[in-house]
């Protein structure tokens, strides 16, 4: 059987790349002199070398950038690994043991935050850009971390869960793109891929905390409260953090963006920096404006300060035509993204890879592990037990940071894909062969009557099939979303694919317990193993591979029929 995937495209960059300056980087440097550098290779190579395919990038500086911007992560793992201690650990703290419906509540309160962040974010990071929206998830990560210590009832400790899901809504969609804009095509995959690993790092401390707590008289309040101390050192970080070139470049600022591509960059030769910008410009070719005050611009006056002054005015007073433009944007973007068969093609494979990523289960496992295992008879500390999972989605990730970018994405989903169906079959028989104890109640009362080595069993195919997600679907999507879409389109595609991510959590998630009350545990785990199996067909035949492919070629990237065609990069072309 043929592979549907297989045929090569040509994803060379255009005749932009002749060296020729345009009128707008002309004027650009008599507004701001490019600082000289000895350029490392003869300038007629420029041609043939894209400065994001270079080996000229600086390691020091991209490892800040993404060590600030990847705390989001962090709060992200952090706060979707509490809730399951959590749960299990308030016993009668808000005035009664919490039900079966309000053990849902709380956890979707957090998926519907994340739904409605994901939305805001895909508009505010192409309108206000990139660093603005991490800035405000890291604020609303501290805020919820507050509410949550503080509340007294249920619905105060939702509206906590609400605003740390307003905030992991942000972070999730606005960290892998802001880190796929700023990587080298080299290692786009293991930057994107070190967000991911702080994510399941988040979950693997939350996990600890959790187990840590459990026994002390109040303990969860101190469980989420620790979640604010990662949201500081963000805010604290951000001051050293740089905006992305790509958004800087499409809003018209190139000085600034000059100067960020230098920091990244800095062995390049000023020849190869605006040969970026040109590559860059031309990507988003009918969405690169020029603000009518651009303040990199306007510092070189002398009238600096009178300028500056009267800019921040007129962008006050205009704030409501600002804002009426930004929706017509808004609308031209999604029409865009609809109508052309190619941003079309890129928003169903990321919103499908996002969709198949909860529909498998991993998320409900997540948030309600220590459920399952005091269920399955793990009485005495069922957090203590759900480490392990954690442990093993934050050991996944880092295998799959090691070979994303040698294997490929696409060939890492079809093998784990493969290996989880396996997996959630080993699970839904385990839970088959177990007399699980209630869904609800104290945990020093839960009773279970089936012992033996099932219940030791059934974790350890728990574990297995958490490692097998994370070397594949665990990060794989959020990889892709941030390459698969044009610069015109990135970021409202990538807030609608984070958006399915979430609400296609919030229908798992909001539905899990009811699912185990009518279908037991090994009904909910057999469906998934269908799930999983539909995901493995959907990479198969619709999923190309982006490794190696830079963002300024992603649109050669979907030339030819529909499902017969594979993204392959010039190195590989060369090599062959």
């Amino acid at each position: 059987m043929t592979d549907p995937a297989t045929a090569i495209v040509n994803t060379s960059p255009g005749s932009h790349a002749d060296g020729r300056k345009t009128d707008l980087l002309s004027k650009l440097d008599r507004l701001h002199p490019p600082r000289t550098v000895s350029p490392p290779y003869d300038e007629a190579d420029d041609n043939l070398s894209p400065l994001d395919d270079s080996d000229l990038a600086s390691g020091r500086y991209l490892a800040r950038l993404t060590a600030v911007a990847c705390l989001g992560g962090l709060q992200f793992g952090w706060d979707t690994g509490i809730a399951s201690g959590m749960l299990v650990a308030i016993h009668s703290d808000l005035g009664h043991d919490l039900t079966e419906g309000e053990q849902g509540l709380i956890v979707s309160a957090t998926t519907v935050g994340a739904i409605l962040g994901s939305i805001i974010a895909g508009r505010v990071a192409d309108w206000l850009g990139r660093k603005k929206v991490m800035i405000a998830s890291g604020v609303l990560f501290l805020l919820g971390a507050l509410e949550q210590a503080a509340s007294q009832v249920v619905r105060e400790l939702v509206l906590g869960r609400m605003l740390v899901g307003l905030g992991v809504g942000m972070a999730s969609m606005v960290v892998p793109t802001y880190l796929a804009e700023v990587a080298p095509t080299k290692v786009r995959g293991r930057l994107v891929g070190i967000n991911n690993l702080l994510v399941t790092g988040g979950q693997v401390v939350a996990y600890v905390i959790d187990a840590a707590f459990y026994n002390l008289p109040h303990g969860w309040r101190w469980m989420v409260l620790a979640g604010g101390v990662p949201a500081v050192a963000q805010l604290m970080g951000m001051i050293y953090l740089d905006e992305s070139p790509r958004w800087l470049v499409a809003k018209g600022r190139l000085i600034r963006a000059r100067k960020v591509l230098q920091k990244i960059y800095p062995a390049a030769s000023v020849a190869m920096i605006d040969m970026e910008i040109e590559r860059i410009s031309l990507s988003m070719e009918g969405t690169v404006q020029r603000e009518a005050f651009d303040p990199d611009a306007d510092a070189q006056y002398d009238d600096q300060e009178s300028n500056t002054l009267h800019a921040t005015l007129d962008h006050i007073t205009s704030a409501p035509a600002q804002l009426s433009h930004s929706t017509s944007e808004v609308k031209s973007k999604l029409s865009q993204l609809l109508q052309n068969p190619n941003h079309r093609r890129a928003l169903v494979i990321a919103c499908g890879l996002q969709f198949f990523q909860q529909a498998t289960g991993f998320n409900s496992l997540m948030y309600f592990s220590s459920r399952l295992l005091l269920m399955a008879g793990f009485v005495a500390n069922p957090n203590a037990a759900a480490v392990g999972i954690a442990v093993a989605n934050f050991m996944g990730t880092i295998v799959s940071m090691r070979y994303i970018d040698g294997w490929g994405r696409r060939k890492l989903l079809l093998y784990t894909t493969c290996a989880m169906t396996f997996l959630l079959a080993l699970v839904a028989i385990g839970f088959s062969q177990i007399d699980v104890g209630p869904i609800t109640g104290d945990p020093d009362i839960t009773q279970t009557t089936t012992g033996g080595a099932w219940p030791y069993l059934t974790l350890a195919f728990m574990v297995a099939f958490t490692f097998a997600y994370a070397l594949g679907l665990g990060i794989v999507p959020w990889l892709i979303q941030s390459e698969i879409f044009s610069g015109q389109v990135r970021g409202i595609g990538a807030g609608l694919a984070t958006a399915t991510n979430w609400s296609t959590n919030l229908l798992v998630s909001a539905t899990f317990l009811h699912l185990v009350r009518a279908i037991k545990p090994h009904g909910c785990f057999g469906l998934f193993c269908v799930v999983a199996a539909l995901s493995c067909g959907f990479t198969w035949f619709k999923v190309p591979e982006m490794k190696g492919v830079s963002l300024s070629d992603v649109d050669g990237s979907f030339g030819g029929r529909q499902g017969n065609y594979q993204a392959v990069a010039l190195a590989e072309a060369v090599d062959n």
